[in-house]
């Protein structure tokens, strides 16, 4: 046998399929390997500094390695955010006991202005109004049979009574059935809203000097 009859002995035989499924794996190689270098460097494994990984709100964290978890980064803590003052009377309850005291010693520091008075009514019809009712009778849309209890009027007596700084109180740390509003609503915004509701009960129950008597 010669030497080229041997070496086609000993070469594989190719059919037409071979051939190419044999072109198609070298396309796919020529597709793939490139790919997969241009993406390393963003693989969490390789990046380094080179892609660092970021949390956004309501998203999450994490692709190929490690656990994929919703952003909630909680603050550090004692850290406050800038412009916040916290509220001195936090740590008390949410009774009416409570805000009874605070109504003691604290007062309303928020000058009463027409544009103050706008922006309390403003406040009030966003976030009272649909409990309290317009005029704060307790007749909001959302109280009635099969919905919401109703709130005491803000015109009783017991209500006249309360200070300033007790209705504050009652805004921010909620009592009975209502809820605290110190994450909707600013500290000038609540002392707005108490302004804006003296001028309601003085206009149900007007007083002598309120006639200018």
């Amino acid at each position: 046998m010669t030497p080229p009859q041997l070496i086609e002995k000993l070469l594989p035989k190719w059919s037409p399929t071979m051939y190419k499924a044999t072109l198609g794996g070298l396309v796919v190689l020529a597709i793939a390997i490139p790919l997969a270098l241009a993406a390393t460097p963003f693989i969490e494994f390789f990046n380094g500094m080179a892609a660092q990984p970021k949390g956004k709100a309501q998203m999450t964290v994490g692709r190929i390695y490690g656990a994929a978890d919703l952003v909630e980064r909680p603050p550090v803590e004692g850290m406050i955010p800038r412009g916040y003052f916290p509220y001195e009377f936090d740590k008390l309850g949410n009774t009416i006991e409570d805000a009874k005291r605070v109504g003691e010693q604290l007062a309303n520091p928020v000058p009463i202005t027409m544009s103050t008075l706008q922006e309390g009514r403003e406040r009030f019809n966003t976030y009272c109004i649909t409990c309290h009712g317009e005029r704060g009778e307790g007749n909001g849309s959302v109280t009635g049979p099969g919905r919401y209890p109703a709130p005491p009027s803000l015109h009783t007596e017991q209500a006249l009574g309360y200070r300033d700084g007790t209705v504050y109180h009652i805004i921010s740390k909620g009592v009975g059935k209502m809820p605290g509003y110190a994450d909707k609503l600013e500290p000038e915004e609540r002392w707005a809203v108490i302004h804006y509701l003296r001028a309601l009960q003085r206009s149900m129950a007007p007083r002598p000097e309120d006639l200018g008597s």
